[in-house]
């Protein structure tokens, strides 16, 4: 019975993927993959040290597991998804404490990579405390 609910796991993503997906390009370093994802939304609560909640939105890319180009998704890869003429970027991140991706069914078949849109003249930089500090890059 398990082989048959893998099988309709494995089947009810492809049809999501077919349906709702997108074209993407995942970099990571100087390697840069397409793959087709389908776009999703989490919402996540964390501490900061001063001891203030911070809400924290993140975007979602649905990636089947077989299709990660790079094995498991690791902080700083990057998303570039495309809406006509204007490109986004997005970076693999996560408040402190949370997981960068997370299974999105129980047979494994597609993992939920967590992001947060970036400028591209900007740096996000984490400390060894989790927070995030964001550097303007320099234009010569």
């Amino acid at each position: 019975m398990a082989d048959l609910i893998r099988t309709g796991a494995a089947w009810l993503t492809d049809q999501l993927k077919a349906a709702a997906g997108t074209t993407v390009a995942y970099v990571r370093g100087a390697n840069t993959a397409t793959l087709t994802a389908t776009v999703g939304r989490s919402v996540f609560e964390a501490q900061a040290q001063s001891g203030v909640i911070e809400q924290w939105e993140a975007r979602d890319f649905i990636i089947k597991t077989d299709e990660l180009p790079y094995g498991e998704p690791q902080r700083g890869d990057r998303i570039y998804e495309q809406f006509g003429t204007v490109s986004n970027i997005y970076e693999v991140t996560t408040p402190r404490g949370v997981p960068l991706y997370h299974y999105a069914d129980a047979f494994q078949t597609c993992v939920r990579v967590h992001t947060k849109k970036i400028d591209a003249d900007v740096q996000y930089l984490v400390t060894e405390q989790g927070d995030e500090i964001v550097v303007p890059l320099q234009v010569n």
